[in-house]
């Protein structure tokens, strides 16, 4: 990797310098904390590449000299095989006073990291070479990192997992009474959109039940049937699963269809849920039809670099599975699959 000079800062700071050593990149302007995990010893000289949390903590910026950040993402992306990177506009600073990189802003990149919840996953793993964690650490950064840290300093490796859960507990699963409005962000590559649910049902480390209502007007994406004053519905969402069940009713209980939606396994936090949409999904009709559609759009997605390919395999991969265990009736199409 030539030993591209890397600044790292934020909540993935220990597992992607971590990642990024092992690599054989040099890591500059280490804090004290990471000076002592990985034995480093004080090193001012000037970043190529900075890495930094985004605003939502969802992932990192990457920026600095382009062929720089270029390796960094590489390295990224043969670990991180189902990170989602946007590359971003350019725009240099007026007068360019203090910036190190003034010099060279035609030769600049800037690129967006997305960390879905296998991603943190892996980095978990990855940061425990180095250090306890928690499993689920970067999951519950993201939601209160000032008590992960108070929580992993204070006990032995070994009573981690159940520190874990409680910390689960008493950060994000309280929050989802039945009765309470959440808001879900369905993300897509390059933007979303959210929508809100009522909570009907909650298993904490197994399924979330939503009920929502519908205006007339439009039609239902893939099933292709109108939507009617006094529809309804429920969407149920799995942790640790690659899809989640969406069952329309008509105002009189008829069932209108389900979709399965294949999407990264959502992670809950105190004010919502979020999970990143993988394009395709699987549509159960009344009759008990069973068919994969947009399977198209997640091949254009792939193809255009929108979608990393590991996570467009693993989005077919789970599609076909689940329509030949629908078509076995291995899958009930009751609330619990």
């Amino acid at each position: 990797m030539g030993g591209v000079k890397v600044k790292i800062r934020g909540i993935y700071a220990t597992a992607l310098t971590g990642l990024l050593l092992e690599q054989g990149f040099e890591i500059v302007s280490p804090s004290e904390l990471i000076q002592a995990r990985f034995g480093l010893t004080p090193n001012e000289a000037p970043e190529e590449a900075l890495i930094i949390d985004r605003r939502d903590r969802q992932g990192v910026l990457i920026e600095g000299v382009k062929g720089a950040v270029e390796e960094v993402v590489g390295a990224l992306r043969d670990v991180l095989v189902y990170a989602v990177f946007f590359p971003l506009e350019v725009k240099g600073p007026k007068g360019g006073g203090g910036n190190p990189f003034a010099a060279l802003l035609g030769a600049k990149a800037r690129f967006l990291a997305e960390f879905p919840q296998p991603v943190k996953e892996l980095l978990d793993q990855i940061r425990a070479r180095y250090v306890p964690t928690l499993p689920g650490h970067h999951h519950l950064k993201v939601v209160d990192s000032q008590r992960v840290d108070e929580v992993e300093g204070g006990i032995p490796p070994e009573e981690l997992p159940a520190a874990a859960a409680r910390l689960r507990e008493e950060l994000i699963y309280r929050h989802f009474e039945p009765g309470r409005t959440v808001e879900v962000w369905h993300g897509k590559a390059r933007g979303g959109f959210s929508w809100r649910g009522v909570v009907a049902e909650f298993v904490p480390g197994e399924v979330l039940v939503l009920e929502r209502r519908f205006r007339a007007g439009g039609t239902y994406d893939s099933l292709e049937l109108p939507k009617r004053e006094g529809d309804h519905g429920t969407v149920e969402l799995y942790e640790g699963r690659w899809w989640g069940r969406r069952r329309y009713f008509r105002a009189d209980g008829t069932s209108i269809g389900e979709i399965y939606n294949i999407h990264t396994p959502p992670e809950l936090y105190p004010d919502g849920v979020r999970y990143l949409d993988l394009e395709v999904d699987v549509v159960c009709r009344p009759d008990g039809e069973v068919e994969l559609v947009d399977e198209e759009d997640l091949r254009h997605k792939v193809e255009e670099g929108l979608i990393p390919e590991a996570l467009g395999i693993r989005a077919l991969e789970e599609a076909r599975s689940l329509v030949e265990g629908l078509g076995r009736g291995e899958i009930a199409r009751s609330r619990s699959p």
